[in-house]
C-alpha cells in the first residue's frame, strides 16, 4: 500500500466525497476485506455495498489484493490502494485563484466516532459555505487518512 494517493481527476474527488464510501475505506483500511464481509459488519445488502466498491474500484481508490475460491465462489478482497488521499492543488484551482487557508482537523476511534465526525464536517461545511472573501464561494481541501496506531507503553 502507498503512502499517499493525490487525486487528480474530478471523478477520483466525487468518489471519496461521499461519506457512506469514507466508512468503506475506514473499514478497509483497518483490514483487506470483502463485499460480503462488509455487508455483515454494516448491516446492509451486498449490492449496496458491491456499487460503492465498484466506484472506488473504477477510480483507483481501491484494489483488489487477495482472491480466495470458497465453496466455488471467487472472494475478492479489497484495500484502499493508500494510507491517505489527497485532492492535487491543481485540480480545482483555476486562474486568479487566492491561496487556501489550511486547518487540520482528525479523528481517532471506531466506526461511531468516524460518523460523528462526519457529521461535525458536514456542519462545518454548512456554517462556511459562501463565507468567502469578497462575497466569493469558500475553497475547501479534504485529506484523508488511515492509520492503525498501536498504544506504546514508556517503561518504567
Amino acid at each position: 500500500m502507498k503512502d499517499v494517493l493525490i487525486i487528480d481527476e474530478l471523478n477520483q474527488l466525487r468518489a471519496v466525497s461521499d461519506p457512506f464510501r469514507v466508512q468503506l475505506l475506514y473499514h478497509l483500511g483497518r483490514e483487506p476485506m470483502t463485499g460480503q464481509q462488509l455487508a455483515e459488519k454494516m448491516d446492509l445488502s451486498r449490492s449496496k455495498i458491491h456499487y460503492h466498491l465498484q466506484e472506488l474500484e473504477k477510480n483507483g481508490i481501491i484494489e483488489v489484493v487477495r482472491r480466495e475460491e470458497k465453496n466455488g465462489i471467487l472472494q475478492k478482497f479489497y484495500s484502499p490502494i493508500a494510507k491517505a488521499i489527497i485532492p492535487s492543488e491543481d485540480l480545482l484551482s483555476f486562474s486568479g485563484a487566492p491561496q487556501l487557508t489550511k486547518k487540520d482537523y482528525h479523528f481517532e476511534g471506531n466506526a461511531e466516532s468516524l460518523q460523528r465526525f462526519l457529521e461535525g464536517i458536514d456542519r462545518l461545511y454548512e456554517e462556511l459555505n459562501g463565507q468567502g472573501a469578497d462575497g466569493d464561494k469558500a475553497s475547501y481541501e479534504v485529506k484523508i487518512q488511515w492509520a492503525e496506531r498501536s498504544t506504546v507503553k514508556a517503561a518504567d
